[in-house]
């Protein structure tokens, strides 16, 4: 997992894999507040944003989830959200499992879960072993409007994250 925001993003991107910073020169060239929730193409088929519009709930109202062939770039555009973080899939309860399907396998309980705080402007990254609960409230309820970038594992050059599951 990485956590970030655009600020610090020029001087730190070096570090990130050129395909992430993809994904968020897309975030830094795209006009939001244009356009209305949906799927955007950015590589067909290997690279899409979702620009999303909720309300977030309790942490304990929201399920766990991970994915096995997209990296998410999860960018805060508005009000503001806590999103839980653990690592590994193994030994977490699947309560139920849509990878085939839609690339989502949800959880129940996580075990050593963290919580990150995010603002407008900030991002998290999120692997293949990254169990994220996202959508919570950080103090109270929060309308947020936020935009996934899902990355197709393909897209990493070198395989680091292939035949994960």
């Amino acid at each position: 997992m990485i956590v970030c925001c655009l600020r610090d993003w020029e001087r730190e991107k070096l570090a990130f894999h050129p395909i992430i910073n993809k994904g968020i020169e897309y975030i830094t060239q795209t006009d939001f507040s244009t356009l209305t929730p949906g799927k955007f193409d950015i590589i067909p088929g290997k690279m899409f944003c979702l620009l999303q519009e909720m309300n977030t709930v309790p942490a304990n109202e929201m399920r766990a989830e991970s994915h096995f062939k997209f990296v998410d770039i999860q960018f805060l555009l508005q009000g503001e959200e806590t999103l839980g973080v653990a690592r590994g899939t193994s030994g977490h309860e699947v309560v139920e499992d849509r990878a085939d399907e839609h690339d989502i396998v949800f959880y129940q309980d996580t075990k050593n879960e963290s919580f990150i705080h995010l603002e407008p402007g900030m991002f998290a990254v999120f692997f293949p072993q990254d169990l994220h609960r996202p959508c919570c409230h950080s103090q109270r309820e929060s309308f947020i409007r936020k935009a996934v970038i899902k990355i197709h594992l393909s897209l990493f050059d070198d395989g680091l994250f292939m035949n994960n599951r």
